[in-house]
Protein backbone atom coordinates (compact mmCIF):
# COMPACT_ATOMS: atom_id res chain seq x y z
CA UNK A 1 0.00 0.00 0.00
CA UNK A 2 1.43 3.23 -1.28
CA UNK A 3 1.67 6.47 1.29
CA UNK A 4 -1.20 8.46 -0.60
CA UNK A 5 -3.13 5.17 -0.12
CA UNK A 6 -2.41 5.28 3.62
CA UNK A 7 -3.49 9.00 3.74
CA UNK A 8 -6.75 8.24 2.08
CA UNK A 9 -7.51 5.88 4.23
CA UNK A 10 -6.66 7.61 7.76
CA UNK A 11 -8.76 10.59 6.09
CA UNK A 12 -11.57 8.44 5.37
CA UNK A 13 -11.76 7.03 8.80
CA UNK A 14 -11.30 10.31 10.44
CA UNK A 15 -14.82 11.43 8.70
CA UNK A 16 -16.50 8.41 9.14
CA UNK A 17 -15.50 8.58 13.45
CA UNK A 18 -16.96 12.12 12.88
CA UNK A 19 -20.25 11.14 11.01
CA UNK A 20 -20.94 8.47 14.10
CA UNK A 21 -20.47 11.60 16.85
CA UNK A 22 -22.63 13.44 15.31
CA UNK A 23 -25.42 11.01 15.28
CA UNK A 24 -24.88 10.39 18.26
CA UNK A 25 -25.11 13.92 19.84
CA UNK A 26 -27.85 14.45 17.68
CA UNK A 27 -30.02 10.77 19.35
CA UNK A 28 -29.09 12.02 22.76
CA UNK A 29 -30.66 15.60 22.08
CA UNK A 30 -33.65 14.41 20.57
CA UNK A 31 -34.64 12.09 23.45
CA UNK A 32 -34.27 14.53 25.96
CA UNK A 33 -30.86 14.70 26.62
CA UNK A 34 -30.18 18.42 26.51
CA UNK A 35 -32.70 18.57 29.43
CA UNK A 36 -35.27 20.45 27.33
CA UNK A 37 -39.14 20.45 27.11
CA UNK A 38 -41.29 17.99 25.29
CA UNK A 39 -43.30 20.66 24.12
CA UNK A 40 -41.33 22.58 21.81
CA UNK A 41 -40.45 26.22 22.41
CA UNK A 42 -41.69 25.36 26.19
CA UNK A 43 -40.05 26.87 29.56
CA UNK A 44 -41.48 25.93 32.77
CA UNK A 45 -41.40 29.16 35.25
CA UNK A 46 -42.93 29.24 38.14
CA UNK A 47 -44.55 30.84 40.61
CA UNK A 48 -45.97 31.79 44.03
CA UNK A 49 -46.96 28.98 46.10
CA UNK A 50 -50.38 29.58 47.38
CA UNK A 51 -51.68 31.11 50.64
CA UNK A 52 -54.86 32.12 53.14
CA UNK A 53 -55.56 34.99 50.88
CA UNK A 54 -56.04 33.53 47.08
CA UNK A 55 -59.34 32.07 45.37
CA UNK A 56 -59.22 28.16 46.55
CA UNK A 57 -61.59 25.63 45.43
CA UNK A 58 -60.85 21.93 47.47
CA UNK A 59 -58.82 20.39 50.22
CA UNK A 60 -56.10 23.28 51.65
CA UNK A 61 -53.94 20.16 52.60
CA UNK A 62 -54.06 18.16 49.63
CA UNK A 63 -50.79 17.13 48.56
CA UNK A 64 -51.41 18.84 44.49
CA UNK A 65 -52.47 22.47 43.21
CA UNK A 66 -53.36 23.63 39.97
CA UNK A 67 -53.13 27.59 40.10
CA UNK A 68 -54.62 28.94 36.77
CA UNK A 69 -54.16 32.51 35.70
CA UNK A 70 -57.44 33.58 33.87
CA UNK A 71 -59.64 36.59 31.63
CA UNK A 72 -62.22 36.57 32.23
CA UNK A 73 -63.25 38.37 28.77
CA UNK A 74 -60.48 35.35 26.97
CA UNK A 75 -62.10 33.61 24.58
CA UNK A 76 -59.72 30.45 25.48
CA UNK A 77 -59.93 30.83 28.94
CA UNK A 78 -63.85 30.10 28.32
CA UNK A 79 -63.03 27.68 26.60
CA UNK A 80 -60.65 25.55 29.63
CA UNK A 81 -63.39 26.48 32.02
CA UNK A 82 -65.81 23.12 31.27
CA UNK A 83 -62.15 21.35 31.83
CA UNK A 84 -61.46 22.66 35.04
CA UNK A 85 -64.82 22.37 36.55
CA UNK A 86 -64.49 18.71 35.48
CA UNK A 87 -60.91 17.92 37.23
CA UNK A 88 -62.41 20.03 40.25
CA UNK A 89 -65.49 17.70 40.27
CA UNK A 90 -63.59 14.52 39.60
CA UNK A 91 -60.35 14.86 42.33
CA UNK A 92 -62.73 16.26 45.10
CA UNK A 93 -60.07 16.99 48.29
CA UNK A 94 -57.24 15.19 46.28
CA UNK A 95 -56.24 18.66 44.46
CA UNK A 96 -56.27 22.32 45.70
CA UNK A 97 -57.67 24.52 42.90
CA UNK A 98 -56.31 28.56 42.90
CA UNK A 99 -57.43 31.13 40.28
CA UNK A 100 -55.81 34.19 40.04
CA UNK A 101 -56.36 37.15 37.98
CA UNK A 102 -54.45 38.16 35.23
CA UNK A 103 -56.82 40.46 32.77
CA UNK A 104 -55.05 41.19 29.46
CA UNK A 105 -56.47 44.38 29.42
CA UNK A 106 -54.39 45.40 26.78
CA UNK A 107 -57.00 43.74 24.37
CA UNK A 108 -59.60 42.89 25.65
CA UNK A 109 -61.67 45.91 26.94
CA UNK A 110 -63.92 44.33 29.73
CA UNK A 111 -61.32 41.92 31.26
CA UNK A 112 -60.43 44.63 33.76
CA UNK A 113 -63.57 45.69 35.18
CA UNK A 114 -65.29 41.71 35.32
CA UNK A 115 -62.28 40.70 37.19
CA UNK A 116 -63.07 43.65 39.58
CA UNK A 117 -66.89 42.25 39.28
CA UNK A 118 -65.36 38.75 40.64
CA UNK A 119 -63.60 40.73 43.22
CA UNK A 120 -66.45 42.57 44.55
CA UNK A 121 -68.58 39.83 44.96
CA UNK A 122 -66.00 37.73 46.72
CA UNK A 123 -66.15 40.88 49.56
CA UNK A 124 -70.15 39.42 49.69
CA UNK A 125 -69.36 35.91 49.76
CA UNK A 126 -69.92 35.03 46.14
CA UNK A 127 -66.52 35.05 44.40
CA UNK A 128 -66.81 31.65 42.86
CA UNK A 129 -70.33 31.82 42.36
CA UNK A 130 -69.99 35.41 40.15
CA UNK A 131 -66.12 33.35 38.45
CA UNK A 132 -68.72 30.40 37.12
CA UNK A 133 -71.14 33.38 35.88
CA UNK A 134 -69.06 35.15 34.03
CA UNK A 135 -67.55 32.54 32.18
CA UNK A 136 -70.88 30.74 31.62
CA UNK A 137 -72.26 33.92 30.49
CA UNK A 138 -69.08 35.14 28.79
CA UNK A 139 -70.04 34.98 25.09
CA UNK A 140 -73.22 37.58 26.62
CA UNK A 141 -71.36 40.35 28.00
CA UNK A 142 -67.91 40.06 26.41
CA UNK A 143 -69.49 40.65 22.75
CA UNK A 144 -71.14 43.77 23.27
CA UNK A 145 -68.10 45.78 22.57
CA UNK A 146 -70.06 49.12 22.03
CA UNK A 147 -70.29 49.53 25.57
CA UNK A 148 -68.17 50.94 27.94
CA UNK A 149 -66.82 49.38 31.23
CA UNK A 150 -69.65 51.12 32.72
CA UNK A 151 -71.98 50.27 30.64
CA UNK A 152 -71.62 46.18 31.30
CA UNK A 153 -71.89 46.61 34.91
CA UNK A 154 -75.60 48.32 34.58
CA UNK A 155 -76.58 46.20 31.42
CA UNK A 156 -75.55 42.85 32.81
CA UNK A 157 -73.26 42.61 36.22
CA UNK A 158 -75.69 43.89 38.43
CA UNK A 159 -78.12 41.16 36.91
CA UNK A 160 -76.01 38.74 37.58
CA UNK A 161 -74.80 40.14 40.78
CA UNK A 162 -78.40 39.67 42.09
CA UNK A 163 -79.43 36.70 40.60
CA UNK A 164 -76.65 35.41 43.02
CA UNK A 165 -77.91 37.05 46.22
CA UNK A 166 -75.70 40.06 46.35
CA UNK A 167 -76.78 43.39 47.58
CA UNK A 168 -76.47 45.50 43.96
CA UNK A 169 -75.66 48.77 45.58
CA UNK A 170 -72.79 47.67 47.80
CA UNK A 171 -71.33 45.93 44.82
CA UNK A 172 -71.81 48.65 42.41
CA UNK A 173 -69.49 50.88 45.09
CA UNK A 174 -67.16 47.67 45.46
CA UNK A 175 -66.50 47.17 42.12
CA UNK A 176 -64.40 50.59 41.69
CA UNK A 177 -63.18 50.48 44.87
CA UNK A 178 -59.50 50.68 45.70
CA UNK A 179 -59.64 47.27 47.32
CA UNK A 180 -60.61 45.36 44.62
CA UNK A 181 -58.37 47.45 42.27
CA UNK A 182 -54.93 46.47 44.80
CA UNK A 183 -56.20 42.59 44.96
CA UNK A 184 -56.19 42.46 41.23
CA UNK A 185 -52.78 43.93 40.62
CA UNK A 186 -51.70 41.72 43.63
CA UNK A 187 -52.33 38.91 41.18
CA UNK A 188 -50.53 40.67 38.40
CA UNK A 189 -47.70 40.98 40.24
CA UNK A 190 -47.83 37.67 40.47
CA UNK A 191 -48.06 36.79 37.21
CA UNK A 192 -45.85 38.69 36.22
CA UNK A 193 -43.00 37.42 38.16
CA UNK A 194 -43.92 34.29 36.45
CA UNK A 195 -43.29 35.58 33.21
CA UNK A 196 -46.97 34.98 32.05
CA UNK A 197 -47.59 36.15 28.43
CA UNK A 198 -50.45 34.24 27.91
CA UNK A 199 -53.60 33.38 29.31
CA UNK A 200 -55.19 30.70 30.59
CA UNK A 201 -51.56 29.69 32.21
CA UNK A 202 -51.44 26.81 34.66
CA UNK A 203 -49.13 25.68 37.19
CA UNK A 204 -48.88 22.40 38.99
CA UNK A 205 -47.44 22.72 42.23
CA UNK A 206 -45.91 26.20 41.33
CA UNK A 207 -44.50 24.42 37.81
CA UNK A 208 -45.99 25.80 34.67
CA UNK A 209 -47.40 23.34 32.38
CA UNK A 210 -47.51 23.33 28.64
CA UNK A 211 -51.59 23.84 28.40
CA UNK A 212 -53.25 20.61 28.13
CA UNK A 213 -55.43 20.33 25.32
CA UNK A 214 -57.83 17.65 26.27
CA UNK A 215 -59.02 16.34 29.84
CA UNK A 216 -57.03 13.57 29.43
CA UNK A 217 -53.91 15.49 29.52
CA UNK A 218 -55.12 17.57 32.10
CA UNK A 219 -55.20 13.92 34.00
CA UNK A 220 -52.47 12.79 33.31
CA UNK A 221 -50.83 15.87 34.55
CA UNK A 222 -52.48 15.59 38.12
CA UNK A 223 -52.29 12.01 38.43
CA UNK A 224 -48.20 11.92 37.94
CA UNK A 225 -47.88 14.89 40.16
CA UNK A 226 -50.33 12.97 43.03
CA UNK A 227 -48.28 10.20 42.12
CA UNK A 228 -44.65 11.74 43.29
CA UNK A 229 -46.24 13.95 45.86
CA UNK A 230 -45.19 12.92 49.41
CA UNK A 231 -46.33 16.17 51.21
CA UNK A 232 -48.10 18.87 51.47
CA UNK A 233 -46.73 21.50 48.51
CA UNK A 234 -50.12 23.22 48.50
CA UNK A 235 -50.02 26.43 50.65
CA UNK A 236 -47.52 28.82 51.66
CA UNK A 237 -47.92 30.80 55.45
CA UNK A 238 -47.57 34.24 53.53
CA UNK A 239 -47.79 35.88 50.12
Amino acid sequence: MTHEQKTQLWVAGIFIAVIIIITIIAAVVSSGGSGSSSTPGFTATQTSAATSTDHMRGNTTAKVTMIEYGDYECPACGQYEPLVQQLYKSYGDRVLFIFRNFPLYQIHPFAMISAQATEAANLQGKYWEMHDLLYSKQNEWSTDTNLTPSDVISKYFNGYAQSIGINVTQFDTDINSAAVKARIQSDLALGNAAQIDHTPTFFINNMQIPNPQSLADFQKDLDAALASSTSNVATSTSK
